[in-house]
């Protein structure tokens, strides 16, 4: 199924996501590396993420998710045409 942003919204919210919010980031946008105070999840919506962490790279595209536990280190970096994702915190 191909589910738009509204549904991936609606989906991690049921899955217990707080502060879902769409994210539209330009192209090459790089994010450094970083890390979250809290557990996260990334839907890509449009475009593409290259994430980097201690286990190596992967370039995600429309519709795959991720999530990032809280405190791991990692590097992500939009591709050449940006990357909008719908991102989610869950407490832990």
């Amino acid at each position: 199924m191909d589910m738009n942003e509204k549904d991936w919204v609606a989906e991690l919210e049921r899955e217990g996501y707080t502060q879902v919010a769409v994210c539209a980031n330009g192209p090459d946008t790089d994010f450094g590396e970083h890390t979250h105070e809290e557990h996260t999840i990334h839907v890509i919506l449009e475009g593409e993420l290259t994430l980097t962490d201690e286990t190596g790279s992967e370039t995600l595209k429309r519709g795959q998710r991720f999530e990032i536990p809280a405190g791991t280190k990692h590097h992500a970096k939009c591709g050449p045409d940006g990357c909008t994702f719908v991102v989610g915190v869950k407490s832990e």
